[in-house]
């Protein structure tokens, strides 16, 4: 089965009419912080409108997007920043998708079957058919730390759900040596939605093979069949401690799935505002443009995930910085702008600009990635997600300063270092950060995991501009500030390890 996106020509940039706007909050502001909320809320109501079908790669939507993403880039003042003659603006991406046929799960103790109720246990693979038959299996808690190959080789790890952190544990551990990867999932609506979306259809970088390897989900009420409640509850403890080693649960499992393959072409969009000095080396300001399209099944009435703050919001950021720096001086150096496809599905879209880079690598001096902003209200702290990751921490800071921002404490941020599309690039010593307000107070962050993250609820209406637009005013400060070599000269030589 094959899926392909009609290649949308520079040339053909399309008005989008008829869409949803969104009003801008109502505390007061300055005139020019009111515009720029005004500005964003019109990008968010018409990228996450319902017009635009959740913008799913290989669809409609995504051609719909990069039409406007592109006219927007364009009369801001932007450039093709492909460097690609044969596909400017858009740089083509090549995904495998996989849509799953049937899995099963079968479990036994002792030589017994332990029977499962439906819904109870979903696995997946990627390639037409996957098999692991009566492998041990071994909990994983959170799969952080050091993963000990003699442990998980040949073995089903048991991993607890982490939103979408998920796939980077799944990969850590198929990579040390698991035979498959299941997750549990502690909320049953949730454990819904993912099983839903899978069934839909999943990607990978094209020619990337991962030797059709077996992954999936568990429910709550799944463990504590397999390992009584009271086990169950002393593990998930335990998976709390600093302590906490891989335990083996006294289980065999046989996991068998099957998949019918295809190909999507999609798109990264890349643009460039030239500098007065492209010799002296880039900034690169980038944010996914993708989401899962329809994510929801009948009885419900709301099925697409419009994705308005994961991220239309850092789409109509990007477009308004875009704007704002196009508008005023000329930088020294230049500053590229890149909309990525298929982050949700594991920064695929990063990961391909990282191996086929417009420019080499090296010569990016900074890069600031805008990923659900439109979350903390005005006046907010901001965090460096990837702070202690490069060498522009003082950088940063001094521009934080000096815009009267102040720093929040950093922990939560860290969460999501591997979480966001610059850790593609940091993983190639690309100095990748975000500065944002949305990963500084678990307050708004939690209130918006809980009740809109992935979820059809992701609308417009009601979405937070305040600090979004702070961000916008501090992100072109920190670019004018790293595309200035007399205030910058960038730094050779690696980035420090991750921890």
């Amino acid at each position: 089965m094959r899926a392909a996106l009609l290649l949308i020509p520079a040339t053909v940039l399309l008005a989008v009419t008829g869409c949803t706007t969104v009003s801008p909050a109502s505390s007061p502001l300055s005139r020019d912080n009111a515009a720029i909320q005004a500005a964003l809320a019109r990008h968010i109501g018409i990228l996450a409108s319902d017009e635009f079908g959740g913008r799913r790669p290989g669809t409609e939507g995504e051609a719909q997007t990069l039409r406007y993403l592109a006219r927007e880039w364009q009369a801001a003042g932007l450039e093709s920043g492909t460097n690609d003659p044969a596909n400017p603006w858009f740089a083509p991406v090549e995904l495998a998708l996989s849509l799953p046929e049937r899995g099963t799960a079968r479990f036994t103790a002792g030589g017994r079957a332990i029977p499962l109720a439906a819904g109870d246990a979903a696995v997946f693979t990627s390639a037409q058919r996957g098999l692991v038959e009566r492998a041990p299996v071994v909990f994983v808690g959170t799969a952080g730390g050091q993963l000990d190959r003699s442990v998980l080789a040949g073995r089903v790890a048991v991993m607890l759900w982490d939103h979408e952190g998920q796939v980077e544990q799944r990969n850590a551990l198929l990579s040390a040596g698991a035979s498959a990867v299941l997750a549990v999932v502690m909320d049953e609506r949730e454990l819904a939605g993912l099983t839903a979306n899978r069934r839909r259809g999943s990607y990978r970088l094209g020619g990337a093979d991962d030797g059709g390897a077996i992954d999936g989900y568990l429910s709550r009420a799944a463990m504590s069949t397999l390992v009584g409640q009271e086990r169950w509850a002393a593990l998930l403890r335990a998976a709390g401690e600093d302590d906490f080693r891989p335990t083996p649960l006294n289980l065999s499992a046989t996991l068998e799935a099957t998949s019918i393959p295809g190909t999507v072409r999609t798109y990264n969009l890349v643009a460039r505002l030239p500098g007065r000095r492209s010799s002296a080396g880039a900034v690169l300001v980038l944010g996914h443009w993708d989401h899962f399209g329809t994510c929801a099944e009948p009885p419900a009435t709301d099925l697409i995930c419009n994705g308005a703050v994961d991220n239309a919001s850092g789409l109509a950021v990007m477009t308004e910085l875009a704007r704002r720096l196009a508008a005023g001086p000329r930088l020294e150096r230049d500053v590229y702008f890149l909309a990525t496809t298929a982050e949700e599905w594991g920064l695929l879209g990063a990961q391909a600009f990282a191996e086929n880079p417009p420019i080499p690598l090296d010569t990016i001096v900074a890069a600031f990635n805008l990923d659900t902003v439109a979350v903390a209200p005005a006046g907010s702290p901001v965090a460096i997600v990837g702070k202690g990751l490069t060498r522009l921490d003082p950088g940063i800071l001094q521009v934080i300063a000096q815009m009267g921002r102040s720093e929040s404490d950093e922990r939560l941020a860290q969460d999501y270092v591997r979480r966001q599309d610059g850790w593609a690039l940091l993983q190639r010593d690309v100095p990748a950060v975000s500065v944002t307000s949305a990963f500084a107070l678990p307050g708004p962050l939690g209130r918006y995991t809980a009740e809109h993250y992935h979820q059809p609820s992701d609308e417009p209406a009601g979405v937070e501009l305040g600090g979004a637009a702070d961000d916008l005013l501090l992100t072109a400060a920190l670019v004018r500030h790293f595309a200035d070599p007399a205030r910058w000269p960038g730094v050779a030589g690696k980035t420090p390890a991750a921890p």
